[in-house]
């Protein structure tokens, strides 16, 4: 789960990332360079982003956004940083207990996956870039593990607190294959959406994936 990241340069130092500019004209500018190497990378993938496309968008000069960046890849850690806070961020909303307190818990489930096939529909070129490093790179793969770790707690705090209504014997075990089952399908979903011949959209993909979790978890009808 994301949406376009917040300024959070300094979280890429030690990538080629730059520090954090101290004049609020240098913040200004970091964050609209950041902006459009999300948009761009999103709309057409991070291979085919370039520089100076960014730097067309951001409304700044294409020295200016390699004085901030010594390449792509670093551009490329410094939103995947931005990117990580604001997908933890968001699940913590998606959670907030006065999401799910008067609502039955197929009906949070329900919420939770469609907004997650419409935010990873959104950004699936940047997803794709980010997925394919975590990988092979490590730091990459930290911050995805950072994510994954956010969607677990809060899951678990979930199913803890609707235990009443899950039919499953192990509560645990029951949040830690939804956790699994819910990423690797919409995951599976953004990585062959080039491939709309053989892959369903992103409603049937929904409704499959809330039925094979209902299902699963032997929810109250």
């Amino acid at each position: 789960m994301d949406d376009k990241p917040e300024h959070t340069a300094n979280k890429a130092k030690g990538q080629g990332g730059p520090p954090p500019p101290k004049q609020q004209r240098s913040k200004e500018k970091l964050e609209r360079i950041l902006n459009a190497g999300y948009e761009i990378a999103a709309e057409v993938g991070f291979e085919a982003t370039t520089l100076a496309k960014i730097a067309e968008r951001a409304g700044v000069a294409t020295s200016t956004v390699y004085t901030r960046f010594k390449d792509k890849e670093a551009l490329l850690h410094a939103l995947h940083a931005a990117a990580t806070e604001r997908s933890r961020a968001t699940i913590a909303e998606a959670y907030q207990e006065q999401h799910w307190q008067e609502r039955s818990l197929k009906e949070v489930l329900a919420d939770v996956i469609n907004l997650s096939l419409q935010l990873t529909e959104q950004m699936a070129g940047f997803q794709k870039a980010c997925y394919q490093r975590a990988l092979s790179d490590a730091v990459f793969a930290s911050r995805e593990a950072l994510v994954r770790k956010e969607l677990l707690d809060k899951t678990r705090e979930l199913f803890a607190n609707k235990a009443d209504e899950i039919g499953h014997p192990d509560r645990d075990v029951a949040a830690q294959f939804f956790v699994a089952l819910y990423i690797s399908v919409i995951t599976e979903h953004v990585m062959t959406n080039a491939f709309p011949a053989e892959s369903l959209d992103s409603q049937q993909i929904g409704a499959e994936l809330f039925d094979a979790c209902v299902r699963y978890l032997q929810l109250d009808p």
